[in-house]
């Protein structure tokens, strides 16, 4: 059976929470692929959830594997954009993880930063990811 890709992503907003202290996981892309930073994201392929994408993409990713997983929260966010000729559906989550581990980078990646959201936000390029980290601030930062 082929696996294709759907027009359809997650964005995976991974943190670490000490006491009241957020610190969280931003990765950039090669300089090939656009050098910027971002959270985790994936496509969906023709055989999982987006659970399952999810899982799958931390891991490839950065290392971060189901026992690095603290809890995941309900989809808090989503958006559309365009791809071309296509609208891409992504949906956001936060991922708590146990501990602040060294991440493991796959070759999409050159590099990666624990940071404050102050900094998060600083490095972050992309206005959806922006969005996404904003609304992230108001369901778990200011509540």
């Amino acid at each position: 059976m082929d696996i294709f890709k759907l027009p359809i992503r997650f964005e995976a907003i991974p943190f670490y929470k000490e006491g009241d202290v957020f610190s969280f996981l931003l990765v950039k892309r090669v300089p090939d692929d656009g050098g910027f930073w971002q959270p985790i994201t994936g496509t969906l392929e023709s055989n999982e959830s987006l659970a399952e994408c999810m899982r799958r993409e931390l891991a490839e990713e950065v290392g971060v594997h189901e026992e690095d997983i603290k809890q995941v929260s309900d989809m808090f966010y989503s958006f559309t954009w365009l791809k071309g000729e296509t609208t891409i559906a992504e949906y956001v989550f936060g991922v708590e993880l146990a501990t602040k581990k060294e991440a493991l980078l796959s070759e999409e990646h050159d590099e990666y930063r624990w940071c404050s959201y102050d900094e998060a936000l600083e490095l972050l390029s992309k206005d959806n990811n922006k969005k996404a980290y904003e609304e992230f601030k108001k369901k778990f930062l200011l509540a």
